[in-house]
């Protein structure tokens, strides 16, 4: 059996019940992307509207090796879509709030299992039969604790621990064999030059390492 082949192959769509169609200062949206984290195309957003990091609020971080549909507001954000490489941008309307964690109901899951013998076919209907009756455990699995890269550490462990500097290092710089070329090249600098965060803030392109290397900068005891 193999999972996650292709990104349409690994589905989630966000599920709220908080109205999108009212009146306010905040325009809401539905965020499609695909093999692009939020991060990401928020970074994206905000440089083809020209738009401050502090506009922008969602309630959560969407995979990025997946096809992904999530809410963002945005303050006084344009009354359109967008649509680029990856992502698409719909405007639903204006609410009088950003969108956080708490108008979160849900997530619903479409998964496509591919080479799957007549022994797992069999495996799969019946656990689908049994989850029809009894639910799923709400199973925390490494998502939660961040994951993995070459050092092998969980984000989690030294922020437990306070070592707050090494998890935002594992954070921002550890390696993935995922990271496409321009995060390998923006990771390879900040390891080169950690610490040295005024000339990073000069050197590194925007985007959200920047943005943290912006308030490191302007927050030096941190």
């Amino acid at each position: 059996m193999k999972l996650k082949c292709l990104p349409e192959d690994f589905r989630v769509t966000e599920l709220t019940d908080r109205p999108t169609h009212g009146r306010g200062s905040f325009a809401i949206y539905r965020l499609t992307k695909q093999s692009l984290g939020t991060p990401e195309a928020i970074d994206a957003i905000l440089r083809r509207w020209n738009l401050a990091r502090q506009q922008v609020s969602y309630g959560g971080l969407k995979d990025r090796h997946a096809v992904t549909e999530q809410f963002v507001t945005i303050k006084n954000g344009p009354r359109n879509d967008l649509s680029q490489t990856s992502l698409e941008l719909n405007y639903l309307g204006q609410t009088e709030r950003p969108f956080d964690a708490a108008d979160l109901i849900g997530n619903r899951f479409t998964l496509v299992l591919r080479s799957m013998s007549d022994a797992e076919v069999a495996s799969a209907e019946q656990a689908l039969s049994d989850v029809a009756v009894n639910g799923a455990p709400n199973y925390f699995d490494d998502q939660r604790f961040g994951s993995l890269g070459q050092s092998g550490e969980f984000i989690a462990v030294p922020w437990c621990r306070g070592d707050y500097e090494r998890a935002l290092w594992l954070a921002l710089v550890d390696p993935n064999e995922h990271d496409r070329p321009d995060d390998r090249k923006e990771k390879q600098l900040l390891r080169d030059r950690w610490g040295d965060w005024l000339g990073l803030k000069t050197d590194m392109p925007r985007g959200s390492r920047r943005s943290i290397v912006t308030f490191l900068v302007d927050h030096p005891t941190d």
